[in-house]
């Protein structure tokens, strides 16, 4: 998977969480803005450890 494909995968997974979530304290938005601020670096360093969903999680509990 390239790191254009996880990214794309994580923001799907946001999507998904978000629109089984109750919370209404964030907005799609404003995650795919902070998943925006991972570098592709960061991505590619944390793609054999972390699952797009996992990436998800992290960024909704963050938020």
């Amino acid at each position: 998977m390239t790191t254009e494909e996880y990214r794309s995968a994580v923001a799907q997974a946001l999507h998904d969480k978000l629109s089984q979530s109750t919370r209404t304290d964030i907005s799609e938005q404003e995650l795919r803005d902070m998943l925006d601020m991972l570098t592709d670096e960061e991505l590619t360093d944390g793609m054999p450890f972390n699952t797009p969903d996992d990436v998800a999680d992290i960024l909704i509990e963050g938020a």
